[in-house]
This record gives structure tokens, sequence and C-alpha cells, in this order.
């Protein structure tokens, strides 16, 4: 439990770093993300979602490592996001071809 704590606060930390390395402004629905020459617009429900997904990866990750595959809601809290982040992964992938 102490490893997907400590993999949470990596997270938050790795997001807190990104925030201040990236122009950001929020209006009502979107967030706008200005990077180098780009500006990227998400709707905020989609960035919480991302979050969400990112936060949640990492933590059942932490706790995988931390109880070394012997907490079942870990193993299974980390297949389900490893499966969201494959279909998020493939959906994108699939709007660029």
């Amino acid at each position: 439990m102490k490893t997907a704590v400590i993999f949470l606060a990596i997270a938050i930390l790795l997001l807190v770093f990104i925030y201040a390395r990236i122009d950001v402004w929020f209006s009502e629905t979107t967030i706008d993300l200005h990077i180098h020459d780009t500006y990227f617009v998400i709707a905020r429900w989609h960035a919480i979602f991302l979050i969400i997904l990112f936060l949640g990866t990492l933590s059942s990750l932490g706790g995988v490592i931390g109880t070394r595959l012997q907490n079942k809601f870990f193993l299974i809290a980390f297949i389900l996001f490893i499966a969201f982040d494959l279909y998020i992964v493939w959906t994108v992938r699939s709007l660029f071809n």
C-alpha cells in the first residue's frame, strides 16, 4: 500500500511539473495548452478523464509492485486501467490514420 501512495505522489508531482512548464488557460468548457508553437484545445471532461486514468494507472502499478502481485484488488485495477489506456491509445491512433 505504501508503494501505491509513493507512485501516486510521483504522478502528481509529474503533473505539477508539466503544468509548470506548459502555458495552460482554463475556460468554462475547455483547457487550452500552449506547447512550443502549437495550441491544443481539450474539453475539460476529457482532461479530467485522462488525468484520472494516468493517476489510477500509476497508483495501481505501485500497488502491484508493492504487494508483489499478491493483492487481487490492485492487480484487477491495474489490468482495467491498462485496458482503458490501450483503448484510448488505439482510438487516438486510428484518428490519425
